[in-house]
């Protein structure tokens, strides 16, 4: 018997936007929770220490929510397409989100620094 290799047949007989929508839903809470997440931990875990190892867990789940970010941004982006529709309104949405997560998390960064 002669074995070849094949895709699964759901991934080959998804539609394009099966894909796109299933790459919203693993996208935003990997973005956004990742990106609500730095604040606490910079600040209670690597700023100001609540625990005596706190600076090693601090400094260990940094790359770790630096990984879901980018994974989330770059599942974020295989939504968008040339035409626009409800995708690509959410996924924009979600990247503004995502700014203004950003500048507020700069704000609170600077001034518990400074």
């Amino acid at each position: 018997m002669r074995f070849t290799r094949f895709k699964h047949a759901t991934e080959s007989a998804r539609p394009a936007w099966r894909n796109r929508e299933s790459a919203l839903l693993w996208g935003v809470p990997m973005v956004l929770f990742s990106a609500l997440a730095f604040i606490p931990v910079a600040v209670s875990l690597i700023l100001e220490p609540a625990f005596p190892h706190a600076r090693i867990v601090g400094f260990a789940l940094l790359p770790v929510l630096g990984f879901t970010l980018t994974y989330g941004i770059s599942r974020l982006a295989m939504c968008f397409r040339r035409d626009f529709d409800v995708l690509s309104l959410f996924a924009g949405g979600t990247v503004v989100v995502l700014l203004v997560i950003c500048v507020c998390a700069g704000v609170i960064l600077a001034s518990a620094i400074g």
